[in-house]
């Protein structure tokens, strides 16, 4: 369930992709110069060039991706990748290209100096503003300073992350809502993400995109990272429906939970004698008050725990609702302060402790994963008495 369990990805020799790109972008704009030369005159071949230019970026960057391996996927089913990328890129580039074009017609026909003049300028606007926040996207990073070391499947959690500059974080695994780090133009900044992991499980990274789209905002960089947790984070199963069980219990003249008839112990009370009672167990002055033999009742309080042995089945979906159920199967004995004894599978191999509370629990029933062979007739999870 760590994100950064993951293979790396196999990036593309970093030589062969920036002569790709090269020369992708001496065609596009050669192909721009010349487009814009038949089409408005020479004037405008600077324009075009530009276009050109703005236009082959996008294409260097498919060529790139397509000359790579296919990056490995999430747990949740997203492609991470290893490398910045434009986001929603099409209606902004395609944007930028159409308006420089119609400039360019408008300096064609009206011929005035200060209309081409104010056309390049704004070539070189639009060019910044779709090219300027890939740099930003190459230098985001992103540490985890704060985060609970607890939680459970389906609430949010709140980590605190240190991020490089203005950059907005859209978590991936687990997934969350995206946050902007706002502040000072430069320099690091603390933001806080909420994450809400879907099952339960030990975290010890979380996957996020940084994304930044300065100076003028016309189209998102991002770049998809791996970030280590402050500590490990312990996500335990919902509650979900309690298993039937048959406690065998009595508590309705004392305090304890479970008690059994002894002849020592605490005093419960008296009752008429009966063959095979001790004779020092005789109490005389219930005995003088009721006219007939009376005996001392006592209990003793029942310590041995109950053992709870969760077997979680392999496949995913039905191990989280045998997760569930064991979880509040337990949770009910321990709201009832009966010892518990959990008896799990885990990475370490089997695991048989007692649990005190509900943190403990959801932490062993968090680490426990599905036993190698599937269990015969046998449900989810069994109880007996030790």
């Amino acid at each position: 369930m760590t994100p950064g369990d993951r293979p790396a990805a196999t990036r593309g020799p970093t030589r062969t992709f920036g002569m790709s790109a090269l020369v992708i972008g001496i065609i596009s704009g050669t192909v721009g110069v010349v487009v814009a030369r038949l089409a408005f005159g020479p004037r405008t071949a600077l324009a075009g060039a530009v276009v050109g230019l703005v236009l082959g970026i996008p294409a260097s960057l498919w060529i790139g991706t397509s000359r790579r391996r296919p990056a490995p996927r999430l747990a949740n089913g997203h492609r991470l990748r290893g490398r910045a990328h434009p986001v929603a890129w099409v209606g902004p580039v395609f944007g930028s290209a159409i308006t420089v074009v119609a400039w360019a017609g408008v300096a064609h026909s009206s011929g005035s100096g200060w209309v081409q003049a104010v056309g390049a300028l704004l070539a070189a606007v639009l060019a910044t503003g779709l090219v300027a926040p890939l740099f930003p996207a190459l230098r985001a990073r992103a540490t985890c300073t704060a985060g609970p070391s607890d939680a459970v499947a389906g609430q949010a959690v709140a980590l605190t992350l240190r991020v490089s500059g203005p950059l907005r974080i859209r978590p991936l695994l687990p997934v969350g809502p995206a946050q902007r780090a706002e502040g000072r133009s430069r320099g690091p900044r603390l933001v806080t993400v909420e994450v809400v992991p879907s099952r339960r499980g030990v975290l010890g990274s979380v996957a996020v995109e940084l994304a930044s789209s300065a100076p003028f905002g016309l189209v998102w960089w991002a770049r998809e990272v791996i970030v280590p947790l402050h500590r490990p984070l312990h996500v335990a199963p919902r509650i979900g429906p309690a298993e039937p069980v048959d406690v065998g219990s009595d508590d309705r003249a004392g305090d304890a939970y479970r008690r059994l008839p002894a002849t020592v112990g605490e005093v419960r009370g008296v009752r008429p004698y009966r063959s095979g009672d001790l004779r020092r167990a005789i109490h005389w002055p219930a005995t003088a008050h009721a006219g007939t033999l009376m005996v001392t009742e006592a209990d003793r309080q029942v310590d041995d725990p109950v053992v709870l042995d969760v077997v979680l089945p392999p496949e995913p979906d039905e191990a989280e609702r045998a997760a569930e159920r064991a979880m509040a199967t337990a949770s009910g004995y321990l709201a009832r302060g009966v010892p518990l004894l959990l008896v799990t599978l885990e990475e370490g191999g089997r695991t048989v402790r007692p649990v005190v509370d509900r943190v403990e629990l959801g932490r062993r029933l968090a680490r426990a994963v599905p036993a190698p062979v599937a269990p015969a007739a046998s449900g989810p999870s069994r109880r007996f008495r030790r």
